[in-house]
């Protein structure tokens, strides 16, 4: 599999330019960035967890319905 060693090279690069891009920020900006981060950490479980359980409910529902 040639893609493979591509897809990691691609990947690397990828994760230095956005590391790099963080190099000189204010305190302000590292809060955002960090802010964002947090959200993105709690946020997905959060809307996974509440998409799961509307999922359930419609389903529950329809099957009443039938």
């Amino acid at each position: 599999m040639r893609l493979v060693p591509f897809v990691i090279a691609l990947l690397a690069l990828v994760l230095g330019l956005a590391l790099g891009g963080c190099a000189n920020l204010n305190s302000a900006e590292q809060r955002m960035v960090s802010g964002a981060a947090i959200g993105g950490v709690v946020g997905g479980p959060i809307g996974a967890g509440v998409g799961a359980g509307i999922g359930y409910v419609v389903d529950r529902n329809e099957d009443q319905v039938r």
